[in-house]
């Protein structure tokens, strides 16, 4: 499936290349959208126009360009930027392409241009992707290879109040957990089989969305839990998404005592093993809390 474009308008001395590289674009079969040469139609129509895309282009020339005329202070280059920005914030599956052409790379540039340039490419985030590529094509071929992607499998998740995936290393103690919650609060479970085929990522992805709670539970898996929590955060929007995950550890072996992360949406515990099961039912009634 073919991207949807937003490609950023300026129409300063970028223009040319806006031009050519909405040609090659067309022509490659994607379908971009773009606004014309009209000041108060691009500020105002731009917003929603973005929320259309699934991934926007942003062209770095020499000078600013035109300003907006909300704030004669901010260039459109940037207004349209930060826009895109709350969108990658948004959604998880959006990219954002910054294109920095060798031609202007070497040219001199105006002191605000050169802070602006120098503002990107210090705030480079999750799928945020700063190209030099050396011609239009390639970087049509670059967006094309990043966007397309295979059709996700549609797994058969459910609706539950406690979702708890735990390695297949420690099944037997996540066994134990799940008896004891289960009594009390409805629990859907994932053992994570080391060398399957299954994409666990995608699957956790579709079951969070139908749970109240997503539980990462580890005891002699700390090495596979963290960068998996991490993962599926960032699949299921990050700071952004409904459901809360609670990577939970137990205090057994002590080196599992700072195995923690920080992030918005990710409660990190080390507890005692026989207290996991309470404080997952105490982690689920604030979630409750938060509903009410």
């Amino acid at each position: 499936m073919y991207p949807t474009v937003y490609l950023s308008s300026n129409y300063d001395e970028s223009k040319s290349y806006h031009d050519n590289l909405l040609h090659i674009m067309e022509s490659a079969g994607m379908e971009v959208i773009h606004l014309p040469d009209d000041i108060t139609v691009l500020t105002v129509d731009f917003r929603t126009s973005l929320r259309r895309a699934n991934c926007s282009v942003h062209i770095l020339s020499r000078d600013a360009g035109r300003f907006s005329n909300e704030d004669a202070s901010v260039s459109l280059a940037r207004l349209q930027l930060e826009e895109a920005r709350k969108k990658l914030n948004e959604d998880p599956d959006f990219k954002l392409f910054i294109w920095y052409p060798p031609e202007v790379v070497g040219a001199s540039k105006e002191p605000a241009q050169e802070r602006f340039i120098s503002d990107i490419r210090n705030s480079i985030e999750r799928n945020m992707i700063f190209s030099n590529a050396a011609s239009p094509i390639q970087l049509v071929d670059d967006i094309r290879h990043l966007m397309m992607k295979e059709e996700k499998p549609i797994f058969n998740v459910k609706d539950a109040e406690v979702f708890l995936i735990f390695n297949e290393l420690d099944e037997f103690q996540a066994a134990e957990i799940i008896d004891m919650v289960g009594d009390i609060i409805d629990v859907e479970k994932l053992n994570i089989v080391q060398d399957s085929d299954m994409d666990y990522s995608e699957y956790c992805s579709q079951q969070i969305g139908k749970s109240k709670l997503a539980v990462v539970y580890f005891k002699e898996t700390s090495d596979w839990a963290l960068p998996f929590t991490q993962q599926v955060w960032k699949k299921i929007g990050g700071a952004t998404s409904h459901t809360p995950i609670l990577l939970i550890g137990d205090d057994d072996p002590d080196s599992n005592l700072n195995k923690k992360l920080k992030a918005p949406k990710i409660i990190s515990l080390i507890v005692a093993g026989a207290l996991i099961p309470l404080e997952i039912k105490v982690q689920y009634d604030k979630v409750l809390e938060e509903f009410l």
